[in-house]
């Protein structure tokens, strides 16, 4: 096992038989320029969006990867902090994304259109026997974001008719409608 990694680019030239198991962390910059770059080049309100995002760590992980006829078996996790605005009280909070990885991806050599071949399908691309795969992190990063962030499970929300953040207590109108009733 080697020790910890701070990127993800791998060398087909000396991969070993047995395969590798890595731990990484990949830096905020790492992990912004692998966003913006490959898969999301063509989606560019992602760029906007990770212009948007405020990390609050490095994403740290784990990584089993397996070769064989060009395909990559990758099995591990990640875990990395951001800021998020909580989706109901819209105060911003600092939240853990972490997640699970299972993935099968396919190498592929550029050429002709594999450049866009591979983009399409999420193949990764072998340039000068060598492969990156912080891109794919940055895609799960993606995927694992949540739907709904709460700044915590009972978060109360905004008061709908004057806006108060009811974490904060009652709203003056929120009394005069119970006193109406």
């Amino acid at each position: 096992m080697e020790s910890v990694r701070d990127n993800l680019v791998f060398n087909l030239e000396s991969w070993p038989e047995a395969g590798v198991s890595i731990d990484f962390i990949l830096s905020p910059p790492a992990l912004l320029s692998a966003m913006k770059s490959g898969l999301w080049e063509t989606e560019p309100q992602v760029e906007e969006a990770a212009d948007l995002l405020v990390f609050k760590s490095s994403m740290r992980g784990h990584l089993d990867i397996q070769l064989a006829s060009r395909v990559l078996k990758i099995k591990g996790a990640f875990s990395i902090k951001v800021q998020v605005s909580c989706t109901r009280c819209l105060t911003p909070f600092v939240g853990r994304i972490r997640d699970n990885i299972s993935e099968i991806v396919k190498l592929v050599d550029p050429g002709g259109d594999a450049n866009v071949k591979a983009a399409v399908d999420g193949d990764l691309i072998v340039t000068n026997n060598q492969f990156d795969l912080a891109p794919l992190m940055a895609e799960l990063f993606w995927l694992a974001w949540p739907t709904k962030p709460l700044c915590k499970p009972d978060c109360a929300g905004l008061c709908p008719s004057c806006g108060a953040n009811l974490n904060d207590g009652e709203c003056s109108c929120r009394r005069d409608n119970v006193t109406k009733h």
